[in-house]
């Protein structure tokens, strides 16, 4: 194998176990750092477009770099003519957008990531002349693609952990009490009004068994629990059987029981307490 496609495998591997619900920043902080190891770069760094007037460099090798300004404007015209594809100068040109950021220097690639609520520059170079060979650009191509992949999933992820933590926070919000059964007997799920209903310390995420369980034991403290048995096996009886405000006299006051099929993944129960004139 050759040197470069083991790179890229180390690449992809060392940043294979990266937590989604971790920071993005961080992950690109690690990324610059093993690029410029796996590449023998002198000068690495990642120019993040703040705005339309501030373009800062941040994770510089030399550190000495961290936190310059650059004017985005002609950076980012010289990213849209290529396409926002990688730069690859193996020499530098006398004139270009960075001012003095690569006197120093003899060859440098531009590596642009534009994905996830993600856009920055991630900028490598050498004091020695890189000839660029379709190898090498093939490995850039790589770690563009597994930056980038990356990038998409951590946004993915973050926005669908955000929503289910504004939803379990309206659900707890609720006064009524939520049991949810999944039909594949592998999940169950309940509200903090439920919790409290079935004598449990916490809600949230259970073993069926558990929420079954604290169900069976409700239903045997309740006064007419004969009858709710009866209309148990007729609702366990078919998938898409559903119960409609059925009375449940228990020791902490009178309930209305709702029980109704969830899409095919289970039943979702809801007791809403009465108030006591209605009991």
């Amino acid at each position: 194998m050759a040197t470069w496609e083991r790179k890229a495998l180390t690449f992809i591997s060392q940043t294979n176990e990266w937590d989604r619900r971790g920071d993005i920043r961080s992950f690109l902080s690690f990324s610059v750092a093993l690029l410029r190891e796996l590449t023998g770069a002198y000068m690495s760094l990642q120019l993040d477009f703040e705005d339309n007037y501030t373009a800062r460099v941040k994770d510089a090798s030399p550190f000495y770099l961290d936190d310059l300004i650059f004017n985005p404007g002609p950076i980012q015209l010289l990213m849209e003519g290529g396409g926002h594809r990688p730069v690859y100068w193996t020499g530098i040109p006398e004139k270009n957008a960075f001012e003095d950021l690569f006197q120093a220097l003899s060859s440098a690639v531009l590596l642009p990531v534009r994905q996830g609520g993600i856009n920055v520059l991630i900028i490598l170079g050498w004091s020695e002349t890189r000839h660029c060979e379709p190898v090498f650009r093939e490995f850039i191509e790589v770690v563009r693609i597994r930056i980038e992949e990356v990038c998409r999933q951590t946004q993915v992820e973050q926005a669908a952990e955000a929503a289910i933590t504004r939803y379990l926070s309206v659900l707890n919000t609720l006064p009524e009490a939520l049991v949810f059964i999944g039909a594949e007997g592998h999940s169950g799920w309940m509200n903090i009004p439920a919790a409290g209903l079935l004598q449990l310390p916490q809600g949230g995420e259970l073993a069926p068994a558990t929420v079954s369980g604290a169900m069976a034991a409700l239903i045997q403290r309740a006064q007419n629990r004969d009858e709710i048995m009866g209309m148990a096996m007729q609702l366990f009886a078919s998938p898409d059987s559903s119960l409609e405000a059925m009375i449940w006299i228990l020791p902490d006051g009178n309930f209305e029981v709702s029980c109704m099929p969830a899409m095919g993944k289970g039943k979702l129960w809801r007791f809403r307490k009465l108030p006591v004139e209605l009991e």
